[in-house]
């Protein structure tokens, strides 16, 4: 089954279109103070995309560049008077990091876009690249390598441990805070000051 069809969870709650935000028990592992953006939670697991971690070397040319399209984009700056602004490629997760999902605003679709939550959508095909490459792809979006995923039961089993607090999500701050900002924005959604909250607080 695709993970983009699931069924409504019987277990803590719909996560779906929620952040999840780790908390001090997920020091020194790969989601240390990361903001995750789920975009499926049911009884067979849950997916989502850390939207705070930018990738350090791999670039939006380096990804058209791999796709063959760079000469289209290069095309499109000269012609163009304003540039395309090439967006940031985050660290999605570890799982397919290779792979490439957006997520974006409602005012791109395509046959293959799936739904996820009120004004987002998320893409996973390659007609994303090329229409932001042509300057025709979404106004907001988030381009990630890779997602997060946890098997049936272990990420219930995370939040029942305190690993993560649960938010909800924020199209301003999905698509415009910038990257270095959206973990303290996402912990002042619930009121809590990122410098004090208590490493305690679990499921909120």
């Amino acid at each position: 089954m695709s993970p983009f069809d699931v069924k409504p969870s019987t277990l803590i709650t719909e996560l779906k279109h929620t952040f999840l935000v780790a908390t001090g028990e997920l020091n020194g592992s790969a989601f240390e103070r990361a903001v995750i953006y789920m975009v499926s939670h049911s009884s067979e697991g849950a997916m989502g995309f850390i939207i705070n971690q930018p990738q350090e070397k791999i670039t939006f040319s380096d990804i058209t560049h791999s796709m063959g399209i760079e000469q289209m984009m290069e095309a499109k700056l000269a012609e163009t008077p304003q540039p395309i602004a090439a967006p940031i490629i985050f660290k999605g997760g570890p799982v397919e990091n290779h792979r490439g999902f957006v997520i974006h605003g409602s005012d791109y679709a395509r046959p293959s876009t799936v739904h996820v939550g009120p004004g987002v959508g998320l893409s996973t095909t390659s007609d994303i690249v090329t229409d932001i490459a042509r300057g025709e792809g979404p106004k907001n979006l988030n381009f990630c390598l890779g997602y997060a995923g946890w098997a049936p039961g272990q990420l219930e089993i995370e939040l029942m441990d305190n690993g993560w607090l649960v938010v909800p999500a924020d199209p301003a701050i999905l698509f415009n805070t910038p990257a270095p900002d959206r973990y303290e924005a996402a912990t002042k959604r619930l009121g809590l000051n990122v410098l004090n909250y208590s490493d305690e607080i679990g499921l909120a």
